[in-house]
């Protein structure tokens, strides 16, 4: 038996070994995401309209600074709720050395996805080993906002880029962690289509083995949110064979950075030399909804799609590896809807009809386990509809890029939000009718102009179409003088003064023609000898070359000539003194001029844009 004595000298250090024990260590704990004061989730879409409804990501990142003169080891983390039944627990073996910071994150595995409503709190305990009593605090837990006005940020796609029956895709709180969390929030995004039996990114007849087998291939990119350039990659090779990886490329490809103030927004993976010219420069200005490249499959890609994440911008070098560049940040998106697939699939063919969940604020649906949702996306605030290839019998554009079309069927008018632009291979999708019907179409940069199915003019106005004097049989405008200039049903040319609404005969005024265009005040006409005439400032004398036109078209800014020949073929002249006919195939019924460029309605109705050999397709789709 020990004696009372040696018992009573052990006592004050048993005593002060167990409240050692007992003590937790002394250290600094950094969470994000974290903004004003509270750590942040986000909450992600409901995968369908009244259906399991929203649920919210809580992904973390800690940096842990040690502020003992020993090493401390974090074994254990166990995260709950005050007031909930939701609790957690992660495993790990963190040795953070005396004076140091270390890092931790969840992996995507230890997302907690947690249902509506969100609670208000978070509890955060650490244990380390050696030490009985966790460090242990209480946080504020609230929804992220992102650092713009809307507190979201815009879709990356146009619906205009999309054919008929597809869609983007993607998955949320499946990302994987990368570097300290900071790729947790982001998103690794597709197009799929119906192929007849399901949806798939393959398009039909293909089997995936080449890129542009994939639907979302060569899909314009446009940016989320404004801000300035901080980095950029525009020449890494495209992965081929698909599914392997050029050792030589960047993780990200061809990729942009843009960072608004707080936020940094990576754009990953896509084609070499499609990125905006105008935005390669570290410094330079975005602007929401700038194009930004093609969709491709660049550096860490094993197929075509698109990444984006977001971190922090202004992070702490001390705490935050520049590997990652800061610590994660969600990407709630605004003006879009989402649906399962596998809810949509019943509904093929009346899409519009099915339950899709508005996104307004919010990520994309859970495709965390159990249910591994995979969404289709629609990118716009207005609902959802079955897209048609849009046939027209004419069309025209604006100096600023703006679409107007007139309807095979029915002659009706329609136009669009989206803009054009020639370097980049983008859709327009025709969602604004300003109502009426016509029988061809001619626009300024602001206002446009028909020719009604009674055969007179009509100038567009804020309150609808303005029926004028004169009647007209084809129609063009002058875009140095904002006049515009038809061919009566006498044959003869006429033009309109839009600064005081009159129209005046050109003279001579026995002149007659098939067809006019005019470029800097001039005007030439196709003559009813099929032969180009131009106006020499008292008449219209007949150029040297015989070719023969059936439509007209003059660059005001080089005073090159465009026409559509007796073949159906896209000819051009530098001064009409010799014609050839551009290489590739063009086949078309008329065509118009934007940004020096010829676009054509080719036979097939559609609207095709002239390229270096031949012609490209423009993607024209309407409800």
């Amino acid at each position: 038996m020990m004696k009372l004595r040696t018992l009573l000298l052990l006592l004050p250090s048993l005593l002060w070994g167990q409240l050692a024990l007992a003590q937790a260590p002394a250290v600094t704990t950094y969470y994000e995401p974290m903004e004003g004061g509270a750590i942040r989730y986000l909450t992600m879409a409901s995968p369908s309209l009244g259906g399991s409804g929203p649920s919210h990501q809580v992904s973390l990142a800690l940096a842990l600074r040690n502020n003992e003169a020993t090493s401390v080891t974090l074994t254990q983390i166990l995260i709950d709720f005050p007031g909930t039944t939701v609790l957690t627990g992660m495993s790990t073996s963190l040795v953070v050395p005396a004076n140091a910071v270390r890092n931790w994150s969840f992996s995507a595995a230890q997302n907690i996805i947690l249902p509506n409503p969100a609670p208000n709190s978070i509890r955060m305990r650490l244990f380390f080993t050696g030490y009985a009593t966790p460090v242990t605090e209480t946080f504020t837990l609230a929804a992220y906002q992102a650092p713009t006005p809307s507190g979201s940020n815009r879709f990356w796609g146009r619906v205009g880029d999309l054919r008929p029956h597809e869609y983007w895709q993607g998955m949320g709180a499946v990302h994987g962690a990368s570097v300290q969390g900071c790729q947790l929030f982001a998103y690794d995004v597709g197009v799929y289509g119906w192929t007849g039996s399901g949806w798939s990114d393959v398009l039909p007849g293909t089997d995936g083995s080449q890129n542009e087998h994939y639907r979302q291939w060569g899909k314009p990119i446009y940016a989320v949110t404004g801000g300035t350039v901080t980095d950029f990659v525009n020449t890494d090779a495209t992965n081929f064979p698909v599914g392997s990886v050029n050792p030589a490329s960047h993780g990200g490809g061809n990729s942009f950075t843009i960072d608004n103030g707080t936020y940094l927004v990576g754009y990953a993976h896509m084609q070499a030399g499609t990125l905006n010219p105008s935005l390669l420069t570290v410094g330079a200005v975005v602007h929401e909804g700038d194009f930004l490249g093609l969709l491709g499959n660049s550096g860490s890609s094993s197929k075509p799609h698109l990444h984006i994440g977001a971190i922090k911008s202004d992070a702490s070098s001390t705490l935050w590896s520049p590997q990652c560049g800061g610590p994660l940040r969600p990407v709630p998106l605004n003006s879009a809807y989402a649906i399962d697939q596998a809810v949509l699939t019943p509904w093929f063919g009346v899409e519009q009809l099915a339950p899709w969940s508005p996104m307004n604020g919010v990520g994309i649906p859970s495709g965390a386990a159990p249910n591994h949702i995979n969404s289709l996306l629609w990118p716009a605030a207005s609902a959802p509809v079955v897209l048609s290839n849009s046939v027209v019998n004419d069309f025209a554009l604006g100096s600023n890029g703006q679409l107007w079309t007139v309807g095979s069927s029915t002659g009706a008018v329609l136009t669009t939000h989206d803009r054009l632009s020639v370097p980049y291979n983008t859709g327009v999708y025709l969602d604004v009718n300003p109502g009426g019907s016509a029988k061809a179409i001619a626009v300024t940069a602001t206002i446009p102009y028909l020719i009604g199915m009674n055969d007179f003019v009509y100038r567009g106005t804020s309150s609808g179409w303005i029926q004028t004097s004169q009647t007209a049989k084809r129609l063009t405008v002058d875009e140095s003088t904002g006049k515009v200039w038809v061919i009566g049903l006498d044959d003869k040319v006429y033009s309109f003064n839009p600064a005081t609404l009159v129209w005046s005969a050109q003279t001579p005024t026995s002149a007659t023609g098939k067809d006019i265009a005019v470029a800097q005040g001039i005007p030439y006409l196709i003559g009813m000898d099929d032969r180009v005439w131009k106006h020499n400032g008292s008449s219209f004398v007949q150029l040297p070359a015989t070719t023969t036109l059936k439509r007209l078209a003059v660059d005001g800014a080089t005073g090159m000539l465009w026409g559509i020949g007796a073949n159906d073929g896209l000819w051009f002249s530098t001064s009409g003194s010799t014609w050839a006919e551009h290489p590739g195939g063009i086949r078309a019924y008329d065509l118009t001029l934007f940004q020096g460029t010829p676009y054509v309605r080719g036979l097939d109705n559609g609207v095709w844009k002239k390229e270096a050999f031949g012609s490209s397709r423009v993607n024209v789709v309407q409800p």
